[in-house]
């Protein structure tokens, strides 16, 4: 195991800073892959979107985006591509324009995170139960804290680690890029919409009963429950989806 040292870049509302360095842990010759900074980018104006504070067709222009957050053209046009291909932005050109998910995007979202979370699911329990169940109770063990805090972010943040196990213990590396795609759009979902506080523990027990079922290697339990689990999310996403705001300004971030 060695270390390597790399660039650390920090979002800050509006501003994209470089600090230091930051030690990065090699396993194997092969370093832990750090976001750049296109995606961080992308994250922040993805969460914007979605959470509705950048309105349905403003105008994201690379040269303002640039000034705005600091950074070389280089990095945004990264960020615009990443966002295009999530459907959050169209166009081409010096500019993209922002779009909003509708009901029925968020219910395609769903039901193709469902199909591939079903296989994933079925895979894990089949080839890797014991490894399954240990990454479920890692992730459930962050859950219960965030309900003792109580602290929805955290406890969402634990959610989407809770269900990546399924993929990541697949071991089906075309299955894990698909959900890897998709991930970053549900995550900003999940974080715009927010959960109740009260909403915590129910939601904990519904996802310790789901990690049981899949100690005990039910399958056929797991998927029902996963059916269901993940069809009540995708209603919740589309009732909280804030309402498409029109706009035909230039970025203003």
């Amino acid at each position: 195991m060695g270390v390597s040292r790399c660039p650390l870049t920090v979002l800050a509302p509006g501003v994209l800073t470089v600090n230091s360095f930051q030690e990065v842990t090699v396993f194997d010759g092969r370093p832990i892959r750090t976001e750049s900074l296109g995606e961080r980018l992308a994250t922040e104006l993805r969460r914007r979107i979605i959470a509705g504070d950048v309105p349905t067709g403003t105008r994201l222009v690379e040269e303002e985006l640039a000034e705005s957050f600091q950074v070389s053209r280089g990095p945004v046009r990264d960020a615009i591509k990443i966002l295009r291909a999530e459907g959050l932005v169209t166009g081409t050109g010096r500019y993209a324009v922002t779009r909003s998910l509708s009901a029925a995007d968020i219910d395609e979202l769903m039901a193709l995170r469902e199909s591939f979370e079903l296989l994933a699911a079925e895979r894990a329990i089949a080839g890797h139960r014991e490894v399954l169940a240990a990454a479920l109770r890692a992730a459930l063990t962050e859950m219960d804290a965030a309900v003792a805090v109580p602290d929805a972010a955290a406890f969402t943040s634990a959610d989407l680690r809770f269900h990546s196990a399924f993929f990541e213990v697949a071991g089906l590396t075309r299955l894990n890029v698909l959900w890897h795609q998709f991930r970053p759009t549900i995550e900003g979902l999940l974080h715009a919409s927010g959960k109740r506080l009260d909403d915590l523990a129910p939601s904990a027990r519904e996802h310790h009963d789901l990690a049981d079922l899949a100690a005990a290697g039910d399958v056929t339990a797991v998927k029902t429950e996963l059916h269901r689990h993940l069809r009540t999310t995708c209603a919740r996403l589309q009732a909280t989806a804030p309402a498409p705001a029109t706009s035909t300004k230039d970025s203003t971030l």
